[in-house]
């Protein structure tokens, strides 16, 4: 892992994944500023528990009205995302803006493997709380 220019044809990750975020974060609020109606849960309408992904929505709205601590009590491992897309976007935005050094580097097979786990109880965990918190 290193910081190096981005070299002569290189797919510029930093100003794809920045428009791909706020583009997102701007349609989402343009919605819920609508006023519109948010998608019901199918797997939470069939089953009664909540499925790992239900009050992101919720948590996000929250977030847009300031309200970090019912943000976090909605779905923790959202909120925990939208921090990672905050931080990764204002990196961004400097190294666009300054056409600086990006951050690259390679992850091994041992390291993409202990990834997926992380992954894996980290929203394990998420749900636990989501039910137990009767989301």
């Amino acid at each position: 892992m290193a910081w190096r220019r981005l070299r002569t044809g290189e797919l510029d990750h930093e100003a794809l994944w920045l428009g791909v975020s706020v583009s997102a974060a701007a349609a989402a609020w343009a919605w819920t500023a609508a006023g519109l109606a948010t998608p019901r849960c199918a797997f939470h309408a069939v089953t009664g528990i909540p499925c790992p992904a239900c009050g992101a929505t919720r948590c996000f709205v929250q977030l847009t009205h300031g309200a970090w601590e019912a943000a976090l009590a909605l779905n923790p491992l959202t909120f925990a995302a939208f921090a990672v897309v905050i931080v990764f976007d204002l990196y961004a935005v400097g190294v666009v803006v300054t056409r600086g050094p990006r951050w690259r580097g390679a992850i091994s097979p041992r390291g993409l493997v202990w990834m997926r786990a992380t992954l894996a109880a980290l929203v394990a965990l998420n749900w636990a709380w989501l039910i137990r918190a009767g989301v």
